[in-house]
């Protein structure tokens, strides 16, 4: 039995906020109750439960170590703010209701806690676990600061330790969001304190419910939202970004050319130029093309500049850093202008959309990096072939639990500060990334994929008229 003193005053602060998760519930306060370090008390919000919730949690109610609250629904946000309220440690947790913790996870995190007065937050690797507990892969991280300088990838917003002290001088979680993975908690703390990971997988996430590519598309707009309003509490002057359009004449190629071609009842240049337009956050855009006809047609919108480029910029394969430093040379001396940073937006990529332009540009001005690509997520075994055959990419082929999350150029955005771009490369060394999901990468190089693009867009029109 704990002390009066650790019964008062804990070290560790956890909570489970649960909505509806009766039938996982139990497993993860029992993991709670195994852990090997003791000086910890757990509190529990049932957020509006209709489930088997209530009975579940009786069987726990006389644990003088855990303290149960029963609330009408509020949801994560709210709960997560009540919870750092009613907690008395002084670190503190959220292990999500359908999760549970290794054995060591409380001990480990917190020793590290104690150890480095610096840090304020402290998360772990973890297993992806299916409904039923069966394991999937590992979710390992970089080493913070030694292999990941950027810190553009949060931490699991479960199962991560923090300083109740930095948490509260924060504010706690932002509660116009209402659905966040702790995103905006994040953004917020790195850029005020210090913190650090374990790479020991010291929790189980459950993945089950909704299909992962609806769970991927809500969460990245949730954190675009995020992140636009965290540039917006900054207080600075956007950036002067300029978009530049290429686009090559085709003339070898069937006509019309690939940027007039219809797609979906509309040239397929329409759909870059639109979703420039409508982000509203460029300072300039530029169509520069060898075809008078693609600049005739790209001229007819407003607040589109064009500009035409020689045959020798716009050879197919050739480099597209001569073609941005051309178009730079020429503002700057017709103009005198020079923007803060440069965006190209390639036609081959339609399903690009205006938020997807926003997020990358504000992703340029939270992280200290040089440029910002757009990618998805690919978890294949990828090949090249060598004096052997094909050997892997990836130097050390492991199984799939231990597979290595990569990122696929989708070619949608290249965004670089202008300083950073040079004759050689038209990205920096220090590369942030937005993501976006496989749907929206999809891009036009083949018949088979224009075909696919074609039907996505169709899709997009009819559900946007339901």
């Amino acid at each position: 039995m704990p002390s009066s003193k650790t019964a008062q005053m804990p070290k560790v602060s956890l909570y489970i906020p649960t909505h509806n998760y009766g039938r996982y519930l139990g497993e993860a306060i029992e993991s709670v109750l195994k852990q090997t370090y003791d000086d910890w008390e757990l509190i529990i919000i049932d957020d509006g439960s209709t489930d088997d919730t209530r009975s579940v949690l009786a069987r726990y109610q006389h644990l003088p170590k855990i303290r149960i609250f029963y609330q009408e629904n509020q949801g994560l946000t709210k709960s997560n703010n009540k919870a750092i309220r009613l907690s008395r440690g002084e670190y503190i947790m959220r292990l999500d209701a359908d999760d549970y913790l290794e054995e060591n996870a409380v001990l480990v995190m917190a020793n590290i806690l104690d150890r480095k007065p610096e840090v304020a937050l402290v998360y772990p690797d973890y297993w992806i676990v299916s409904d039923s507990g069966e394991i999937l892969h590992l979710e390992r991280r970089s080493k913070v600061y030694e292999e990941d300088e950027l810190l553009d990838l949060p931490s699991h917003a479960a199962c991560a330790m923090i300083r109740k002290s930095c948490l509260v001088e924060l504010g706690g979680y932002n509660e116009d969001i209402p659905r966040q993975d702790g995103y905006d908690l994040w953004l917020r703390l790195v850029r005020k304190y210090r913190v650090d990971n374990v790479n020991l997988p010291l929790f189980y996430y459950r993945r089950h419910g909704n299909s992962m590519s609806s769970h991927t598309d809500r969460l990245l707009r949730t954190r675009q939202e995020i992140k636009r309003r965290f540039v917006a509490s900054l207080g600075k002057e956007p950036p002067r970004v300029l978009a530049i359009i290429p686009v090559r004449n085709d003339a070898m190629a069937e006509q019309p050319p690939l940027a007039l071609r219809p797609l979906a009842g509309r040239p397929v240049l329409d759909y870059t130029i639109e979703a420039a337009l409508k982000s509203g956050s460029l300072d300039r855009i530029v169509v520069t093309s060898d075809s008078q006809e693609v600049l005739a047609h790209a001229a007819r919108f407003p607040g589109i500049q064009v500009l035409p480029r020689s045959r020798e910029l716009a050879k197919p394969n050739s480099p597209i850093e001569p073609t941005v430093l051309y178009v730079l040379e020429e503002l700057r001396e017709r103009e005198g202008y020079s923007p803060d940073a440069v965006m190209l937006l390639f036609i081959t990529s339609p399903l690009r959309e205006a938020r997807h332009i926003q997020k990358a540009i504000d992703t340029l001005q939270i992280f200290r990096c040089d440029s910002v690509v757009s990618v998805y997520e690919d978890n294949s075994y990828l090949y090249r072939r060598g004096k052997h055959g094909l050997t892997p990419v990836v130097k050390e082929r492991k199984l799939r639990l231990e597979r290595e999350m990569l990122y696929a150029d989708n070619g949608a955005i290249m965004l670089s500060w202008a300083g950073a771009i040079s004759p050689g490369s038209f990205i920096g060394q220090r590369v942030s990334h937005i993501q976006m999901t496989i749907e929206d990468s999809f891009q036009i190089d083949t018949e088979f994929e224009f075909w696919l693009v074609e039907q996505i867009l169709r899709k997009r029109v009819v559900a946007g008229g339901a």
